[in-house]
């Protein structure tokens, strides 16, 4: 299965599909497709992984996309500026994601949930509930703004804000702590909570934080169409 990573600012995922070949998306993700590929919508891995989908963000019903002969392609979008990442997984290893950063996987991709600190998810903006991917397999991402990928050799800590953390190898060790400095904290703008990742492999940052960014869009919308007193 070949793949292509349009555009800039606004990326979007063209993937060929030989026949046999299929991909499951996200719901509302289509930007076009050729004629031979069917579409379909089915609940991936059953009604307990399809409740574990919803409640991380993902529609219900996944979109299968299939050739039905030849050579096909179908064309997926996120819905806001950022960018998309493929994740190659071999047989067992996974990958943790943010909230909503799904936008497509291959058929051999497992795909369920997990859980963080109750705590960390209201306070840090990371989210109560994240995607985890299972593989073998591609899983592409759609996240918001751009990347930085920092390769851990086992030797160091990161620490990141929770809002930021787009999404890392689950053999990290993943932690939520509090800021050491309470004042920093709560006049400096940063946050109560920071992740912090150890061991070895990939941490994904990315320059928006979808939580702050929809409170400034949200907050924005009231003082420009502030709300009728009755």
């Amino acid at each position: 299965m070949k793949y292509e990573i349009m555009g800039s600012n606004m990326q979007a995922l063209k993937v060929y599909l030989n026949q046999g070949e299929k991909i499951y998306a996200d719901s509302g993700k289509l930007v076009s497709k050729s004629d031979n590929v069917t579409m379909t919508p089915r609940m991936v891995g059953g009604i307990f992984k399809t409740i574990e989908r919803k409640v991380t963000g993902a529609s219900a019903l996944l979109t299968v996309f299939a050739s039905e002969s030849g050579e096909g392609h179908v064309t997926l979008a996120g819905v806001f500026p950022g960018r998309i990442v493929p994740i190659e997984l071999g047989p067992g290893q996974m990958f943790t994601a943010e909230h909503y950063a799904f936008l497509a996987a291959e058929g051999d991709i497992n795909f369920t949930m997990e859980a963080v600190n109750i705590g960390a998810a209201f306070f840090g903006g990371a989210g109560l509930l994240l995607q985890k991917f299972v593989g073998p397999g591609v899983v592409y991402l759609h996240l918001a703004g751009d990347i930085t990928i920092h390769d851990l050799d086992g030797s160091q800590t990161l620490e990141v804000d929770p809002g930021h953390v787009a999404g890392f190898d689950t053999a990290l060790s993943y932690k939520i702590r509090f800021v050491d400095n309470v004042r920093t904290a709560l006049f400096g703008g940063v946050g109560l909570f920071l992740a912090t990742f150890k061991g070895k492999g990939r941490v994904i940052t990315h320059s928006v934080s979808r939580f702050k960014l929809s409170s400034e869009v949200y907050l924005e919308g009231l003082q420009q169409f502030p709300q009728k007193k009755q």
